[in-house]
């Protein structure tokens, strides 16, 4: 995941380079495209309905997904704004790919992703995104999804990966009713996100234990986070709640249910070490087994009722009113 530092630069100039006017309408869909690959609706791939949505589109745009298994790498560029994509659920309606980061080339860790969205204002409703590369035997950074934009808000999707499953890369995210399966590291990035209500689920594999985040904080300014809200972490293999990839990371778990797969110490320092103080890992209200704090670290943070709110009201990403300006769900 190093090589994504100099990845989040680039991203990062590109997104404040751009001027996509607001959209008119919010909240409206100004025109529907369909996709079904028997050819029943405007396009047999998502790629090529995805590139008929004009550059700078500032009218809200919906992609109606047919179920099925899509399999193709989909990528929403940075200047494909307001697009509502849409499945008919992620038991129906998946997008599969199967790229991996390799030392020998072809792939690094961002190119690796089965969908990858640099747009800004992009919402994302019932669809499964998988990487299909087998990891049990291997890790591999393997992303299914990599969500670059800036307020995104994404419902009951499913994300199935090993290794770097969800790259909540940069922006401001709002995860609601979503399934997120891995191994290792399988939430990264420097996202600032509400996870509300998702089920986090570990993997089978042969490299144990796992690690559910790697949150990429490296400022003591930087207002990014990843907060998990109501929440559920179960799975067959034991994890622990994530591994400072960031000298400033940043991870709480709030009113969350805990499986017994969570190991005793709860979080790992990783390559952070001296850092102990700065890293933020909260665990707030919450219950099942994994929940027990006697064995935690050390350096675990307990936040006031306070902080708590600050973190964990949906202001924390959202104090303009953005998600009740986009289509709700």
């Amino acid at each position: 995941m190093k090589c994504l530092f100099f990845f989040f630069f680039l991203i990062t100039v590109l997104s404040t380079s751009l001027h996509v006017p607001v959209a008119t309408g919010a909240a409206s869909i100004a025109k529907t495209i369909v996709v079904n690959p028997s050819g029943t609706g405007d396009f047999r791939s998502i790629q090529e309905a995805i590139n008929s949505v004009p550059d700078f589109n500032n009218q809200w745009i919906k992609i109606h997904l047919a179920s099925g298994v899509y399999r193709e790498k989909v990528v929403i560029s940075a200047y494909k704004s307001y697009i509502l994509l849409e499945g008919e659920g992620a038991q129906t309606t998946s997008i599969e790919w199967g790229d991996y980061a390799s030392d020998s080339g072809g792939h690094d860790t961002a190119s690796s992703g089965t969908f990858t969205s640099y747009a800004s204002n992009i919402v994302v409703a019932g669809i499964a995104f998988k990487n299909t590369y087998d990891g049990y035997s291997q890790m591999k950074q393997a992303v299914a999804a990599m969500i670059s934009g800036d307020k995104s808000s994404l419902y009951s999707c499913s994300f199935i990966g090993s290794q770097d499953t969800l790259a909540d890369l940069l922006g401001r995210h709002y995860f609601k009713g979503c399934y997120i399966q891995g191994v290792t590291d399988f939430i990264f990035g420097l996202g600032q996100s509400i996870y509300e209500g998702c089920t986090i689920s570990t993997a089978n594999s042969v490299e144990k234990p796992g690690y559910v985040t790697a949150q990429g904080r490296g400022g003591a300014n930087d207002t990014n986070g990843f907060v998990f809200k109501r929440c559920n972490v179960t799975g067959p293999q034991a994890t622990y709640l994530g591994r400072a990839w960031g000298r400033y990371s940043r991870v709480i778990f709030y009113q969350t249910f805990m499986s017994d797969i969570i190991i005793p110490e709860g979080w790992s320092i990783w390559n952070s070490h001296g850092y102990e103080n700065e890293i933020t890992y909260a665990e707030s209200e919450c219950t099942g087994p994994g929940s027990n704090q006697a064995g935690r670290v050390k350096w675990k943070k307990t936040l006031t009722n306070d902080e708590l709110r600050t973190f964990t009201d949906i202001s924390y990403i959202d104090k303009e009113g953005w998600l009740s300006e986009q289509p709700q769900y």
